[in-house]
């Protein structure tokens, strides 16, 4: 074979080599479109976290802001119409007697002060005494509305009869089920009801109790609660929190005292729950014995 003939003889490689240089192409081709594929998802993810980041946030705010879902501080105001069990008593003109003007109260300094079966102020009657109702109430309990819807105007006429004194405790057993601490937050505006008008005390409460199973109130509509059917401001009040720290007191009492459920009542000194008796005839029974006495 002359020279021209070798120049002009095909390499028996070169197919191999382009192949392979063909190869290497697809291979580096598909790396680079895997790469902008796992930056773009990168930068996606980035935007989905961050948006989740911003919303929560926005959420968090809107309900700290509007609903007052941070947390009470422990210690604050207490009103002067309010026991040292947190407990409002009601009497026959609409006003609320035996408060114990505590000035101030810290929710992480109670203690039981009853015996070992009952609470304190939870007592035996006394002879011509009238007949005490205490009840434990959460505004986000749902036998506490049915309680109320039972009972209310039945309570609302021995007291304005003065057969019985009445007293509420509210607590916020339930705001671990609420996002913006319902019952305490409720339990604040009863607070802000009874230091600014304690004659609508006992009716506001039996009214933003019954409706538990309506829904959560806002605090701007607890606050209307109190406006449109009392004529009643208490917005600020209910804004600023002012009784918070109260409430969450009223609870640890509650719980120091032994009691772990609501409603809880007791007629004197005894536990409805534990009579097996209807309420309103177990309470007739004792304003009955009452009548006895002074006639």
């Amino acid at each position: 074979m002359n020279s021209k003939e070798m120049i002009m003889a095909e390499d028996p490689r070169k197919p191999a080599r382009a192949s392979a240089r063909e190869q290497a192409r697809k291979i580096h081709a598909e790396q680079e479109r895997k790469q902008r594929r796992t930056s773009v998802l990168l930068r996606v993810g980035v935007i989905i976290v961050a948006v989740a980041i911003v919303a929560g946030l926005v959420f968090w705010v809107v309900n700290r802001n509007g609903n007052g879902d941070d947390a009470a501080e422990a210690e604050g105001p207490a009103p002067a119409v309010a026991n040292e069990q947190g407990g409002f008593t009601v009497t026959a003109e609409g006003e609320l007697v035996g408060g114990a003007d505590m000035g101030t109260v810290d929710a992480e300094d109670v203690s039981g002060e009853g015996d070992s079966d009952l609470p304190a102020g939870v007592v035996e009657r006394e002879e011509g005494e009238k007949p005490h109702v205490v009840i434990y109430v959460d505004a986000n309990c749902v036998h506490c509305a049915s309680f109320e819807e039972e009972n209310s105007d039945q309570l609302e006429q021995w007291v304005d009869e003065e057969l019985i004194t009445l007293e509420y405790r509210p607590v916020g057993f339930l705001d671990g089920n609420s996002g913006t601490n319902y019952s305490s937050r409720a339990s604040n505006a009863f607070t802000c009801m009874a230091e600014e008008s304690p004659e609508n005390y006992l009716d506001y409460v039996g009214s933003v109790v019954a409706n538990q199973p309506n829904g959560e109130l806002s605090d701007d509509e607890l606050a209307a609660w109190a406006q449109d059917n009392y004529d009643v401001d208490i917005s600020e009040c209910i804004s600023d929190g002012t009784y918070r720290a109260f409430a969450s007191y009223a609870t640890a009492q509650a719980q120091a005292e032994g009691v772990s459920g609501t409603p809880t009542v007791y007629v004197d000194d005894v536990d409805w729950a534990e009579s097996e008796t209807p309420f309103q005839e177990l309470a007739q029974s004792h304003i009955d014995e009452y009548e006895d006495e002074a006639s």
